[in-house]
């Protein structure tokens, strides 16, 4: 039998543990404060150190007469991309693919061509898999972009170009994710530009989206502190969003899943009524920034008070149906639905943080490993 010992400790190297009082997990969680309280300056910065690259990048897809992009990544990597389709779609017209890094590499890889536009996202600029897809897209003459916070890194200098993510990553990933969306887009309007198509709408809400980002941050910080306090109890909690917004219900989740950590689920909006998803005093946060979400948002909040679900909503604006059936309702700015996972993500990250910290207080670990004083 084969010694694997190596290979495991390499798989496992996360040094956080499950208890309750894990130094390490504490630590990251943190440094992950300040980053994720500083997320719409640093897309701005990103975006403005970009612009030429995505100007230069732009031309080569022109040029090159893309009919197909293809974005590979790995968790946050691939929910970035998630929330950047229906933007980068408008912006182009082009059909974009959201995409497993590892699933793409291996199952779908082969219907790229010359007409393809494959851009892989990874924030360490080496993810085996990411890697992986991008070199198979090549093999197959497609165009390949790599998406990176590390300069240098393998994904932006071994392909046909690459875009840095002006980033910090010393907690758990957070502005990083929000910057590499924001990248994406900015990428998709230099490029339906060049198409003739109409992008100054986009090109505008983009420009002011890191303000209402960051006075997110400020104006929910103290309802994420305390509904986080409530529900420090949970084993799970609950996301659900529909088409893009599904990016900031994932981003949330594995939020959660990191600093807490205990299980954290993210499903489209649709799927949580396939299921009877959501048990008596499971958290729900139900993301709803449009009217395309408007009226299943109203039947997940009449399924989660029949059910006796703790569920917040983050919505536009006041809803007595939905607000009249829940715990709680927080109000987002008004925002094209097409960049709303920028911010409603954030407020996402906050209750993850303060999640985290009120377990911190409780000495809770992941169930099996509880050591609540």
């Amino acid at each position: 039998m084969s010694d694997y010992t190596a290979r495991l400790k390499a798989l496992t190297a996360e040094p956080s543990k499950d208890t309750g009082d894990d130094a390490a997990r504490r630590g990251r969680v943190g440094r992950t404060r300040d980053e994720m309280m500083d997320q719409g300056r640093v897309l701005d910065t990103t975006i403005a150190a970009e612009r030429e690259a995505c100007s230069t990048l732009a031309r080569a897809v022109v040029e090159r007469g893309v009919k197909r992009i293809v974005i590979t990544g790995c968790g946050d990597s691939w929910f970035a991309a998630i929330g950047a389709r229906l933007a980068v779609e408008r912006a182009t017209g082009l059909v974009v693919e959201p995409a497993q890094a590892f699933d793409w590499a291996h199952f779908a890889s082969s219907t790229a061509d010359a007409s393809t536009l494959v851009i892989g996202i990874s924030s360490g600029g080496s993810t085996p898999a990411v890697v992986a897809s991008m070199q198979a897209a090549k093999a197959q003459e497609a165009l390949v972009f790599g998406v990176s916070n590390t300069t240098g890194s393998t994904v932006l200098t071994d392909f046909d170009g690459g875009l840095v993510v002006h980033a910090q990553r010393r907690g758990w990933p957070t502005q990083s994710s929000t910057a590499t969306t924001g990248l994406l887009i900015a990428l998709g309007i230099e490029i339906g530009a060049l198409l003739g198509r109409d992008v100054d709408a986009l090109r505008k809400g983009l420009s002011t989206v890191g303000a209402s980002m960051d006075a997110v941050a400020r104006d929910c910080d103290d309802a994420a502190r305390d509904w986080a306090a409530q529900i420090a109890d949970a084993s799970i909690v609950l996301f659900a969003g529909a088409g893009p917004h599904f990016a900031a219900a994932a981003f949330g989740a594995a939020k959660v899943r990191e600093l807490s950590p205990i299980h954290a689920m993210a499903m489209p909006l649709e799927e949580y009524h396939h299921y009877r998803s959501q048990k008596r005093d499971d958290p729900l946060f139900l993301i709803a920034p449009d009217a395309a979400s408007r009226e299943r948002a109203l039947d997940t909040a009449l399924v989660s008070e029949d059910a006796g679900g703790r569920t917040v909503a983050l919505l536009p604006g006041p809803d007595d149906e939905i607000d009249s059936r829940i715990a709680h309702s927080w109000r987002m700015p008004q925002v094209d639905d097409a960049l709303a996972p920028l911010v409603y993500s954030v407020p996402l990250h906050l209750v993850a943080y303060h999640f985290a910290e009120a377990r911190f207080a409780r000495n809770l670990g992941y169930p099996g490993h509880l050591q609540a004083t």
